[in-house]
Formats: structure tokens, C-alpha cells, sequence
């Protein structure tokens, strides 16, 4: 068994909430959440409270640049309450190797974990706190650091902190390999008044610098004993590893102003793991049944198609369950507006009476003042739906004007290059107000195709009404997503999606590789141009589960997606799990929380 964790464990670095670039060596930056109810402190990460609180990116080496990346995963994740700040870390290591059992003596002589909190940034009165496998802890007080002649206060303590570590093999026992041990921390506020900080308690909003570390030292075995290995010139022990989370850029961590920051929030994370779903009718009872199911694969977000009754009841019935609700809603495409709204190709042939691939393409053209104002009253309302997390828009393009390779044959097409019948966006509203800017009807343009302002003008009126959107859902204080084309670039060119300028709190691109006739492998280099694109901004893979259903495609598939920069994974759809995919996505959700 712990061979098998530990083969889990050491794909970890792949699933992380943020990604970084490894020659970037800025002050990294983490989004501490707030929790609803306070995190039970025994080195068991599997509090429902840390689910879908994000890991920070794998340790580094402390100097950073060009460093190595450390051959052992360590990572952290942090909360907050209105009493509390919360700390869990994961430390991979396959010799639990530990010593020192006094309390404040210098804990980092052992492998440790390491906490260094500055509340206020001004790198004076600060606090360090030390904790090995053996869970014997040392915190100390620095008035000033050590290179201004600072004198460590070994004397003070946390009032009020606790601390756990749980260690998954066996202490001190060369005999066999271990996996990894984890710590969680708790730090009343109030603990931090001892060293000057009046009121310390964080509002949403507020950023203190902090860092953390892990010292390594490297090990021999020698009669069945651990021993550090000594430098054979001098006796003593090899230095120790530092690894930290924000690089110092040099070998010392009592440089406050090299710590990275942490920014309080009182937003709800994000889930890590989502489904696509269909409000299909079921019973109060049976919905209960799909959210326990979901809550014990580790989903824990839902993009919801549904009506306003039956949102509100599963937005009811999943608050048990920390699932948050999102309502997932056909956008520009959608049967339920004015024909005359319906766009037109540049043949000037209207969705109203020519079909374009398939009879539910009914794309609504975004410039028109009349659809944007349908489109908004359509969001308003579920966007006061109780109990909802968010609203996630679909279809939010124009017609393809070009359709993914791999579907092409499916209608008898080849389409190497743009065809006027499947090019959209030509409805005389949108004609007229280009000419009213330009003095041309596009309809005349001698290459429509590749006239980028006429493309670009498409984009916009789209990007504007998406725009009105956004800010209406905003208002309403929950989130707002979009289900995209696989990049930014081939949005453009398939379908007129311009989304990486839409500044939605998250986005979905559909990354269904067999749709574009690639491998799995694929999926990890889209991820790669989405995170470029948009380094900031999480994004969630989006796995078309039927072309996932052979042998460990779809674990191979998340863990492209994961290299790639994922935040995390969305699942299309609910209805394609089978018992196989399931077992996928369990493990999958384990290692990523």
C-alpha cells in the first residue's frame, strides 16, 4: 500500500493551484480563503474545510534561478477564520528520519518544516515557527533580522498554537520506504498580539508577507541506523537542503523582504474538480444520491444546466456536501429568441431558414441591441437563484467557421480553408453598424476572410456584450466562467472567441483531443498556451469523457492537463462515468487534495 502512495505522491507536483515559471524569482503570491467552520488540527488533511483550498506550487530551491528543482514534492496550503490562520503542508520523503524531542531547541539540525510570518511587510517583529517528523516544535520572535543584529527571543511562544503531523510509513526505520509526512497548524490571531501587533486579525483584502521552508538533510544508512552524511574533509555533516516556497535567492530565510505574499480572501475557493450535467428530472432524494456519489469522487463543482427550481433545490441539497452549484447556460446559441435575431453567413442566407451543421445551431448575432438586452434579463434572473456558487456560459461564439478536423467527415467536409456558407456574423444589424464605422458593408470586402477589421470588429461586439454579462453577474456577487474552444488562437480562427480578453474569474476550454485527431499528449501542450495566455487566471481542463474510455487514458489525460498548468479538471459528462473512470477519478482527486 505504501508503495502505491508513494508512486501517487510522486506525481504531486502535477497538481497545483498555481502555476509558476522556474526562472521567475519574484516574490511569489497565494490566495489565502476564508473557511465556514474551523479545521479539526491532527495532521489529517482530509477535513471537508481543505478541499478546495488550491496547494501552492512545488518548493524550490531557496537561491531559486536556475537551481535544480528538489528531487522530494513539498507543498503547502493555508485558510483563515475569524479566530484563526490555518497551515497543512505535504512533504514527500521516503526516510522519516527524526531526533530532537525538546521543545525549542534548534529543530532544523533535524529535517523540519518551517513558517516565517511578517503581518505588516515592514520585515521588523516577526515570527518563525519549526516542527520535525517527532511533531516537536520551536517558535521564536526576531524584533529585527539577523543581518541588522537581531537577537532571536527563544523565550516566546504562540500562545495559543497547536500543531499535528501524521507520517505515512515509519519513523527512524531504514527497513522500509516511506511516503511522506504532513503538519497542520493552527495560529489564533490573538497569539500574535505577543509580539506587538495590536489588532493582527486580517481583513479580506489584506496581504502579509510570509514564506516557508523545509530542511533536508542527506542520509546513510549504517547498521540498520539513519546518519547524516558527514563531509569526509572535515567531519561534520554535509550542509543541509533548503527548500522554500518563494526563493530567497540566497541561502538565508531571515530576509523578510524576499518573502512571498499572502493575500486574505473571503471569496469561496474554486473546486478543483468539476462535471458538466443535465437538470434531467430527478427527485429531491435521487439528487441527494448524485451529490453523495460526486462528494465521494472528489467533485466537488457542478455546472448545471437546469431550471431555477431545480438550481435552487440541488444549490440546497449540495451545501452539506461543500459542493458548489454553477449554473451552465446555452448562450448565443439558444431556440428561445426572435427569429429576426438569428445570425446570418456571408451568403446573407439567415439560421432561421438555412441550417448550418445541425438544427439546434440557433446563434444569436451579439450586435444587436435588442439580443444584448434578452441576454442580460436571461442572466439577471438566474443569477438571483439561492444557494448558487456561479454562472458558467456555453455556446458564447459564433457559428464554427471552422469545425475541429475530427468532426469534418461527420457532415462530408473538408474544410482547408474558410467557406462562405459557414461563415457568420454577416446579419444586417451587424452589417450596418460596421459600415456606419468603416463606410463599407463587409458583404463587399473582396476577402471578408482575411480582413482582420472586419475580424476583429466581430470579436468586439461579442467581447461587449459578453462584457455586460460579466458585470451584471458580478454584481451579484457570485462568479462567472465560460466553456471555450481548446486556446485563445484557435478560438479566434474557429469560431470568432475572443476569451482571453473577457476577464471572467475562470474559464473551461474544451480540450476533447479527439476532436482535433491528437493524443492524450496534446492536452498538455494547450494547457501550456492557455496558462501563457493567461498565467493569472485559473483554468480548468475540460475532458470529453467518451474518448476517454479506454484502459487509463483518462488518468493519462488529467495528468497531461496537470503538467500542462491546469488548475483543474471539468468532466463532460456525468452521465459517461462508468466504474473504470470513476476509480480514475478518485485517485486522481486524492492526490490533487
Amino acid at each position: 500500500m505504501l508503495k502505491s502512495i508513494w508512486l501517487l505522491l510522486s506525481l504531486t507536483f502535477l497538481f497545483t493551484h498555481i502555476t509558476q515559471a522556474q526562472t521567475k524569482d519574484l516574490p511569489l503570491t497565494y490566495v489565502c480563503f476564508r473557511v465556514s467552520s474551523p479545521i479539526q488540527v491532527d495532521g489529517d488533511l482530509s477535513d471537508p474545510s481543505w478541499r478546495n483550498i488550491p496547494w501552492s506550487v512545488p518548493f524550490r530551491d531557496i537561491e531559486g534561478g536556475a537551481k535544480p528543482s528538489p528531487p522530494l514534492v513539498t507543498r503547502m496550503k493555508m485558510a483563515w477564520d475569524n479566530n484563526s490562520l490555518y497551515i497543512a503542508a505535504q512533504l514527500e520523503e521516503p526516510h522519516l528520519f527524526g531526533t530532537l524531542r525538546n521543545r525549542d531547541t534548534l529543530i532544523y539540525h533535524d529535517p523540519d518544516f518551517e513558517v516565517f510570518i511578517d503581518p505588516d511587510g515592514d520585515t521588523r517583529n516577526y515570527y518563525e515557527f519549526e516542527v520535525n517528523v517527532l511533531g516537536t516544535e520551536m517558535d521564536l520572535f526576531l524584533a529585527k533580522p539577523y543581518n541588522q543584529h537581531g537577537k532571536p527571543r527563544l523565550d516566546w511562544d504562540f500562545n495559543g498554537l497547536r500543531s499535528a503531523v501524521r507520517l505515512y510509513g515509519s519513523v527512524n526505520d531504514p527497513g522500509d520506504t516511506d511516503t511522506c509526512w504532513t503538519v497542520e497548524i493552527e495560529i489564533p490571531w490573538s497569539a500574535f498580539q505577543g509580539g506587538g501587533h495590536i489588532d493582527p486579525k486580517p481583513e479580506s483584502g489584506d496581504a502579509w508577507r510570509i514564506n516557508f521552508s523545509r530542511v533536508e538533510w542527506k542520509l546513510n544508512i549504517e547498521n540498520g541506523i539513519y546518519r547524516k552524511q558527514l563531509n569526509p574533509e572535515t567531519g561534520k555533516p554535509l550542509p543541509e537542503e533548503n527548500w522554500v516556497w518563494s526563493p530567497q535567492g540566497v541561502i538565508n530565510m531571515h530576509i523578510p523582504e524576499h518573502w512571498g505574499y499572502v493575500e486574505f480572501s473571503d471569496n469561496n475557493p474554486l473546486p478543483r474538480f468539476w462535471v458538466w450535467m443535465s437538470g434531467k428530472k430527478r427527485t429531491s432524494e435521487q439528487w441527494a444520491s448524485v451529490l453523495e456519489d460526486l462528494d465521494t469522487l472528489g467533485i466537488s463543482g457542478i455546472l448545471l444546466s437546469a431550471d431555477s427550481a431545480t438550481l435552487s433545490m440541488v444549490a440546497n441539497l449540495s451545501a452539506p456536501f461543500g459542493i458548489q452549484v454553477h449554473v451552465w447556460v446555452w448562450t448565443m446559441n439558444r431556440g428561445d429568441g426572435d427569429p429576426s435575431w438569428l445570425d446570418y453567413n456571408r451568403l446573407g442566407q439567415s439560421l432561421a431558414h438555412q441550417k448550418a451543421y445541425v438544427g439546434y445551431y440557433k446563434f444569436l448575432n451579439p450586435a444587436i441591441p435588442e439580443v444584448r438586452e434578452f441576454l442580460c434579463s436571461k442572466f439577471r434572473d438566474l443569477a438571483k437563484v439561492k444557494g448558487i456558487h456561479g454562472v458558467h456560459m456555453d455556446y458564447i461564439r459564433y457559428v464554427d467557421v471552422i469545425l475541429p478536423s475530427g468532426l469534418q467527415p461527420k457532415y462530408g467536409l473538408e474544410q482547408d480553408r474558410e467557406f462562405p456558407q459557414f461563415d457568420y456574423g454577416f446579419h444586417p444589424v451587424m452589417r450596418e453598424k460596421y459600415k456606419e464605422k468603416y463606410g463599407i458593408d463587409p458583404i463587399d470586402i473582396p476577402h471578408p476572410e482575411t480582413d482582420t477589421t472586419w475580424i476583429r470588429f466581430r470579436l468586439d461586439e461579442l467581447n461587449q456584450t459578453v462584457g455586460l454579462i460579466r458585470d451584471l453577474v458580478m454584481e451579484n456577487g457570485i462568479s462567472i466562467s465560460a466553456a471555450v474552444f481548446p486556446t485563445p488562437e484557435m478560438s479566434r480562427n474557429m469560431v470568432r472567441q475572443d476569451w482571453d480578453h473577457w476577464k471572467l474569474d475562470c474559464y473551461f476550454p474544451m480540450v476533447y483531443h479527439n476532436f482535433y485527431e491528437k493524443t492524450v499528449e496534446w492536452i498538455k501542450e494547450v494547457m501550456e498556451k492557455n496558462k501563457k495566455a493567461l498565467p493569472n487566471t485559473p483554468i480548468f481542463c475540460g475532458l470529453y469523457l467518451p474518448a476517454l474510455q479506454s484502459g487509463d487514458d483518462l488518468s493519462k489525460a488529467m495528468e497531461a492537463a496537470f503538467e500542462g498548468g491546469a488548475d483543474g479538471i471539468s468532466l463532460f459528462s456525468y452521465g459517461s462515468l462508468s466504474d473504470s473512470l470513476r476509480q480514475q477519478i478518485k485517485q486522481s482527486a486524492v492526490i490533487s487534495h
